[in-house]
Formats: C-alpha cells, structure tokens, sequence
C-alpha cells in the first residue's frame, strides 16, 4: 500500500463507505478529498470507522483443528491483518512447522536463484522459539515486525520439532509457553494469535493452556465432519484434565453452496454446534489471490461478496470474544445487504465520504 489512496477506497476495506457511522468524525483526521497513504494513516482510519475495538484486557487465541487445509492460515492472517489495521497491537506466534503463516507474513525466505551454501545460511538467520528457549536469544529480538506498524510475529524455524521434543524433559512442560511468552506477549500486545499445526503435540498442549480462547476452523466437507466428533471429545478431555476454561467457537470452511453435501454439513454445524458462527470462509479465487499477495481479502478486494463475508465472520468472531466495535453492526450493514440481496434499506443509509 506504498500508493495514495482516496478516504472512500481506504474506507472500503473496513466495510465502512456505508452504514451509520459518522463521516464527521473520519474527517477530523483525513478531511474530505485526503489521501491516505501508508499502513499507518489506515489504522488511524480504522480506529475511527472500523467494526473492531481494541479489548479491554489481552486475549490469547489459538486457531486449531487436528486436520490440515482447512483454510487455517487464510484464517489467521485475515484476523491478524484486519484487527491489525483497526490500531490493535498484535503478535501472530507461529507453531506449525510447515512455516505457512510466517510466509503469508512476510517473511523472506530463500531465493531459488542462490546456492545450496546461502539458501541454509538465510534459513539459519532466522531466530525464533526453539532459540529462546534455549536462552540463545530474547523474547524481543525474535519478535518480526511487518509493514503494519501494529502487526508482528515470532516466526516458525525448523527447530519447532527440537523444542517440542525438549518440552517433555521441563517441570510444568505445559505451561512453559503461557509463563515465558504469552504472558509476557500481553503486556505488550491486545491480541496473541497462535497458528497451530495439525498435529496434536506438546505445543499444542502448551498453546491451548495459554489461550483464552479457540478457533477452529472446520471444512464443511465429509471427512472434516466424520472427524469432528472425535475432535471435539479430545478437546473436552483435555480441557476437563487441565482445568482450562477457553471459550471454543467453530468457523465453516470451504462452503460450496451449490453442492447439497457441501450445504447440508455447513447447516448441520450450524444447528448442532452451539459457538458455530453463521459466517464461512468459501473457497473462491479472490482468497486464494489474497493469501498468495499476502494480503487479506478486504485488502485485496474490498468491493467483493469474499471480504464482505470475511468481515462479518471477524465482526462475528470479535462479538463473542468481546473486541467488535459498538457501531459493528450499522458499519457493515452494507456487506450484510451483498449477502442476503437486501440492497434497498443498506442504500437508504449509506453515507458519502
């Protein structure tokens, strides 16, 4: 976003270019006709016109299911950027070896046109958990910032495997994420998303025990829904045997709504499971292209039925988790209107910025 862009085209990635919200108070810091141009002049928009609000305390949140491509880093990095550019303080930790959120960050890695010899020494530069642990680092030098002034990172390396191996020999090895990061984590951010991997492990066990809250992604298709079952009993297990008391909500992934299979699992979800949110992330091209420039959707392509679902799903999730905006609902009552086809009363309200 190195370009200028117009208060209406910067206002239309928070869903705000209509609604109620009061134009007059955006024009306090960007009058009529103003350009906005770099991620810092967005947050300052965000704060004004967004459906996000910073939480009253530190939330932890951990995005976990026990499947892979569901649409779980698409998931993360749309609720990290957009919280991100409403003035929220966050920090994305990432914990799947895969590595696929560091790289939806920004995070260079090696160039294919290097050597063999500069590929492993770029790989090696790369500091993160597995060396603050083992008191190589600190907590701060491993914290990556991005090019929104309000979004950071610890990124994933290689050596996630040696650190949860090592968590097995630790007094109290399920608490030493919370104690030695995320606690410490809180005093300096609003919101801690942890990116977990698929598969149940130490830090996996380390992640739930610090979070304040869950978000699991589930595709609506067949094996996801076979699986949620057991799923759901190994959480509630682990939840009962470590006295945890995190708020669970579930998010529908993959929807096809043209395919009765695809319909009628999603609708399941919604009348079985109790924290399900009645928003999805479909498949579609505009998030794969979003994720590949990463970027969120409303970014991207804030005009879209894509990023108007996307923000009602955030607006959704940050409801139940105490962080949307008091005014969320009039905001985005024209991207409610895009979904349902209710153009009419959306344009009775819409104000020109």
């Amino acid at each position: 976003m190195g370009q200028s862009f117009s208060l209406r085209k910067a206002g239309s990635i928070f869903g705000s270019i209509g609604g109620r919200f009061d134009a007059s108070e955006a024009r306090k810091s960007f009058p009529s006709g103003s350009k906005v141009g770099s991620y810092f002049d967005v947050t300052e928009l965000g704060r004004e016109v967004g459906f996000l609000r910073r939480p009253e305390k530190p939330l932890a949140i951990s995005i976990f299911v026990t499947k892979g491509g569901v649409l779980k880093t698409t998931l993360t990095l749309n609720l990290a950027r957009m919280a991100a550019l409403h003035g929220i303080r966050v920090c994305v930790v990432g914990l799947d070896m895969q590595g696929d959120i560091t790289q939806a960050l920004g995070c260079a890695g090696p160039d294919e046109d290097q050597s063999l010899e500069d590929a492993l020494k770029t790989l090696n530069s790369l500091k993160g958990l597995a060396d603050f642990s083992q008191g190589q680092t600190s907590l701060d030098s491993i914290i990556c910032p991005t090019e929104i002034p309000t979004l950071f990172y610890i990124p994933e390396t290689p050596d996630l495997v040696g650190l949860d191996q090592s968590l097995l020999s630790r007094n109290r090895r399920e608490y030493w994420l919370k104690e030695n990061v995320v606690d410490r984590l809180k005093e300096s951010f609003d919101l801690i998303l942890m990116d977990c991997s698929p598969n149940w492990n130490r830090l996996i066990n380390n992640a739930l025990v610090a979070s304040d809250a869950v978000i699991s992604p589930i595709e609506s298709k067949i094996n996801n829904f076979r699986n949620l079952k057991t799923f759901r009993a190994l959480m509630a297990e682990f939840g009962r045997d470590m006295r945890l008391e995190f708020k669970h909500l579930f998010v529908p992934t993959r929807l096809v709504s043209s395919r009765r299979l695809s319909r009628e699992i999603y609708e399941w979800y919604r009348a079985n499971l109790e924290t399900c949110t009645a928003y999805s992330i479909r498949e579609g091209v505009q998030g794969e292209e979003a994720t590949a420039l990463r970027l969120s959707i409303p970014e991207h392509s804030p005009g879209c039925a894509a990023a108007a679902e996307i923000r009602l799903l955030l607006s959704e999730i940050a409801s139940a988790l105490g962080f949307a905006a008091p005014e969320a609902e009039q905001r985005l009552i024209l991207d409610h209107a895009k979904l349902t086809g209710t153009p009419d009363r959306a344009t009775e309200l819409s104000i020109e910025v």
